[in-house]
């Protein structure tokens, strides 16, 4: 296979009946990038999947007993949760866990200075579940593998989070009336960063990022490096609802899967948008 061919099939994808790309597996994807020469390999990105996220393979893990962790500075690892898992206490550290429950949320991140990794988070698809919902703040969410629920990560009342090279997907919610984000908030926040992550909404709404002010301002948001599909709007910064506004908000440098209305919906807010392109076809997108 010639260079430009590989470097090229690193960029297709192949549609879903939504109208969805896949991403490519990740070994045929580091193989092409082996041959490469070290200029191309220095443009080519492999975004996250099944293969690079969650859990780590044969990795053993211990049924859980305890679901809320509450005691500050901990470190939990190698645990198989089933059932919702609630962080109560500080600078407690989730890492190489499974956790597959039915409750509202999967994980609820109540405390501050929260690092979690490499976790698997199936939230069943049950009614309108949440797979990290996020309250406190200075919270680090990566290399986690989020599928099954209606809302991969939800973020209110939390400022200084970062979510970065996580895989969302499959998002599906078993009830009339689901609204499917990938990452989603409706105000309150700020200081967020959202990088590098592949988040996969195959329906024909809502979206991959939803930011929105409909109980409180969004300020300093920045979306960089994220392969994003689907949704009815791929991205939202929907300021339409007035409770608080919506500020220096910013979309660089994502390949973006065009959702079933189009690539973005902006209201009430002026946000950078730059760098970004089509997922298929590698166009350079308007706002």
């Amino acid at each position: 296979m010639r260079l430009r061919a590989k470097t090229r099939w690193l960029a297709m994808s192949w549609l879903l009946t939504a109208g969805v790309a896949q991403h490519a597996p990740l070994a045929l994807a580091q193989a092409a990038i082996a041959d490469a020469s070290p200029v191309v390999k220095a443009k080519i990105v492999v975004y996250p999947d099944d293969a690079s996220t969650g859990v780590p393979a044969n990795l053993p893990l211990a049924r859980a007993t305890n679901f809320v962790l509450d005691v500050a500075g901990a470190t939990v690892s190698g645990l198989d949760f089933q059932g919702t898992v609630t962080i109560t206490a500080p600078n407690v550290t989730l890492r190489n866990c499974r956790i597959s429950a039915k409750g509202w949320a999967a994980l609820d991140i109540r405390s501050d200075r929260v690092t979690i990794e490499n976790c698997d988070i199936d939230g069943q698809a049950a009614p309108g579940i949440r797979g990290i919902s996020i309250s406190g703040n200075n919270v680090s969410i990566r290399h986690c593998n989020i599928h099954h629920t209606e809302d991969g990560i939800y973020l209110t009342g939390s400022s200084n989070i970062t979510i970065e090279n996580n895989y969302i997907h499959d998002l599906q919610s078993q009830w009339d009336g689901p609204h499917f984000d990938g990452i989603a908030t409706d105000g309150g926040i700020t200081d967020v960063v959202i990088k590098g992550n592949t988040i996969v909404n195959p329906h024909g709404q809502t979206s991959a990022i939803m930011l929105s002010n409909y109980f409180g301002p969004v300020t300093r948001v920045r979306v960089e490096k994220n392969r994003l599909l689907g949704g009815g709007y791929t991205v939202y910064s929907d300021g339409q609802f007035g409770a608080g506004s919506i500020s220096n908000v910013s979309f660089l440098d994502n390949r973006m899967g065009k959702g079933h209305y189009g690539y973005a919906s902006i209201n009430n807010n002026t946000p950078d948008w730059s760098g970004n392109i089509d997922d298929t076809l590698e166009t350079m997108l308007n706002q």
